[in-house]
């Protein structure tokens, strides 16, 4: 699953998000700071999962449009370690 840098919706856009994971989007994690409209834009174009930085209100109210429960993160998971990022599982470090 690839995660995006922190806020890259809001400074990058959704379209360079899409472009770089091509067809794995459904697969990807955009962090969009704390834009609920790029947050819902990167959803509706087909993004798998979003971060976004919510009000309680307007986690709320992207809450009831079924399309958006359960794929709005409000933290960033944690990035992959070092040793994930082995070519090959017999690779050492």
């Amino acid at each position: 699953m690839a995660l995006s840098p922190e806020s890259a919706g809001n400074s990058l856009g959704v379209s360079w998000w899409l472009e770089i994971t091509d067809r794995l989007a459904p697969l990807s994690i955009l962090d969009c700071g704390d834009s609920p409209a790029i947050a819902r834009h990167a959803l509706d174009c087909g993004i798998g999962l979003v971060v976004c930085r919510l009000s309680p209100a307007q986690r709320r109210a992207l809450n009831t449009y079924e399309q958006y429960r359960n794929r709005i993160l409000l933290f960033r998971p944690p990035s992959s370690r070092p040793s994930n990022l082995r070519e090959r599982p017999d690779d050492r470090m």
